[in-house]
């Protein structure tokens, strides 16, 4: 019987001030609304009543979970397991069954009791390291054997690839992340090993490298303009100003309302000397939100390459006004400090 789903660690970088929740996720497939809930003959080679029972039971579980019925599902497995406690897909599915449910202890015990019975269900392994790598914090030394083990049982296997990549990432080897990212995209290219690999290489100041990728990012990305926003932010880390830009233009086509992706993309006009470009988005987020600190630092920093002391001073002064003691209100002070000492000349 093949296992109902494997699953991969699904990945939202953290870059700059926008940060997103990591996390992972697994899924069953897509099922007619009506399965079959008969349950196969016994397997050749069980022998009696119980233990055909039990793999009848175990059957039917796995139809009740491809229909999306847990609660019948788990029954089904608890009579299963009840015959049959040292079985490695009956306690597989029922750490399915237990992750459902948000119990990610109970989950962690069936899935080591699955690979107890059969330290070949990959399955369960994966799963396994994908709990370990999703926890606060992450548990890298926990889950990078597992996946080393799974891998000598499917060798190539991009989901597995892809989270030792992250698993090394978090233990600082980016050496070691990085092959098995470029192992894992050359064994099946998408976009969530891309964008996973370029999160490494801007985590790691290495964002010139990540560029190649992020453009593959965005070749397959469509309507989705948190994401286009996210890898814009990411391109101007490694230097691809005008990718940034054209980046920021799709994002804020299908979402015009955020005024730090205006800002964004204005400071990456600057970087391709396109000022008044670059001033008119500073300007456009203020329209946005008026007592925008950024904005208003940024548009001094304008008006002062533009040779306007006074004006930037006043912008200065607003960004001072509206930062706080967040960064960019002391980077506010510390412009208007120097801003004063010219204009007093």
């Amino acid at each position: 019987m093949a296992p109902v789903s494997r699953r991969a660690l699904r990945f939202s970088p953290l870059v700059a001030a926008a940060a997103l929740a990591l996390a992972a996720c697994g899924g069953s497939e897509t099922q007619a609304k009506n399965p079959e809930l008969v349950a196969d003959p016994p397997l050749e080679g069980d022998s009696g009543p119980a233990q055909g029972a039990a793999q009848n039971d175990l059957q039917r579980a796995v139809a009740y979970i491809k229909n999306d019925r847990w609660a019948e599902a788990k029954a089904s497995l608890e009579r299963s397991l009840a015959t049959s406690p040292k079985s490695a897909e009956a306690n597989y599915y029922m750490g399915l069954v237990h992750e459902k449910e948000n119990d990610l202890a109970g989950a962690e015990a069936s899935y080591k009791a699955s690979l107890a019975a059969d330290p070949g269900m990959v399955e369960a392994a994966q799963n396994l390291a994908a709990i370990y790598l999703s926890a606060n914090p992450p548990r890298p030394d926990d889950a990078i054997p597992l996946l080393r083990k799974a891998l000598e049982k499917v060798p190539g296997d991009p989901g597995l690839l892809q989270n030792l990549g992250y698993a090394l990432g978090v233990k600082g080897d980016i050496e070691g992340a990085s092959k098995a990212y470029e192992a894992a995209i050359a064994k099946q290219d998408s976009v969530e090993a891309r964008f996973a690999y370029a999160t490494l290489l801007t985590e790691a100041k290495q964002g010139e490298k990540a560029v190649p990728h992020l453009k593959k990012v965005l070749e397959g990305t469509k309507d989705n303009a948190p994401v286009l926003a996210t890898v814009a932010r990411m391109l101007a880390f490694g230097k691809a100003y005008g990718d940034c830009v054209a980046a920021f233009d799709r994002a804020i086509k299908l979402k015009g309302d955020d005024p730090e992706w205006f800002v964004r993309r204005g400071t990456c006009r600057h970087e391709l000397k396109d000022e008044a470009g670059a001033m008119s988005d500073y300007q456009a987020a203020l329209k946005l939100k008026p007592d925008f600190a950024a904005a208003h630092y940024y548009v001094g920093l304008s008006q002062l390459d533009s040779r306007k002391p006074q004006s930037a001073q006043l912008s200065m002064e607003k960004a001072v006004q509206y930062g706080g003691d967040s960064p960019i209100g002391k980077a506010a002070r510390e412009k208007l400090k120097m801003l004063k000492s010219i204009n007093k000349k």
